[in-house]
């Protein structure tokens, strides 16, 4: 008996040192015959979570997995140990779980980040006021308050004329194209009317001016989003970097 306790402590001490090392494959391994010799020990908290983020290292979904069995199994844990749960769900990009993890915690930065992360940019801006960052709150407060393209506005523009809408969202090189290619479409469908090529018009009214008018309607839209989001990730990665560089797990 007691030399099956030597074992056992022995794997687990060198499972713990490669987690310490960042040898996180070997770690998983280790601690995976841990549990298989000694399944109580997946009743304590700290083999089981340093399992779980071994595990995340190689796979990300079953990692999550994981860590989201961590939360279910110990639900007192410290709320250092939800901070360092809910940053590799943020890692992830599964940030509507660190939001339920950190919700009713302390850790309200972190949790202010997750809501900016996952566009919640009002819920974000009120967790940093109840936080007493007010300098945090006011800058996100402006970022809400700056123009952005509207879908609808480019939409229109390009009903009535192909290619505009793109160029108010800001993506002048499709635009144009689209413009030009329309043009010459609408030129081909008024020459083939002018020589009386009736099946000739219809076959480019069909083929061309409605499939190229149509796209022009839905690139103008897709441009207004793409430049909304692009605009969003600059400003979040700028604001990021100089506020929470060192706590963001996902910062590029």
């Amino acid at each position: 008996m007691m030399f099956l306790l030597l074992t056992l402590l022995s794997q687990l001490s060198l499972a713990d040192s490669l987690f310490a090392h960042g040898c996180h494959d070997a770690a998983r391994i280790e601690y995976l015959r841990c549990f298989f010799f000694y399944p109580e020990l997946k009743q304590e908290l700290n083999p089981r979570l340093k399992y779980a983020i071994s595990l995340f290292a190689s796979d990300k979904i079953s990692g999550i997995e994981e860590l989201y069995g961590v939360v279910n199994d110990f639900p007192e844990i410290p709320d250092s140990v939800r901070a360092a749960i809910a940053m590799k769900y943020m890692a992830a990009g599964r940030y509507y779980l660190a939001i339920n993890l950190l919700e009713n915690e302390e850790e309200n930065a972190l949790l202010g980040i997750a809501y900016l992360r996952d566009n919640q940019f009002i819920n974000a801006r009120n967790v940093f006021l109840r936080n007493g960052d007010y300098e945090t709150a006011a800058r996100i407060e402006e970022y809400l308050q700056q123009p952005i393209k509207s879908e609808k506005t480019a939409l229109l523009l390009s009903l009535f004329l192909p290619g505009s809408g793109q160029i108010y969202a800001g993506n002048f090189r499709q635009g144009l194209m689209d413009f030009l290619v329309n043009l010459g479409s609408g030129y081909l469908f008024y020459n083939a009317l002018k020589q009386q090529k009736y099946v000739d018009a219809s076959l480019i009214f069909f083929f061309l001016i409605n499939r190229f008018y149509l796209g022009s309607l839905n690139n103008a839209q897709k441009s207004a989003i793409e430049h909304n989001e692009k605009q969003r990730i600059e400003w979040l990665q700028a604001f990021l970097r100089a506020y929470y560089d060192s706590i963001d797990p996902a910062i590029d």
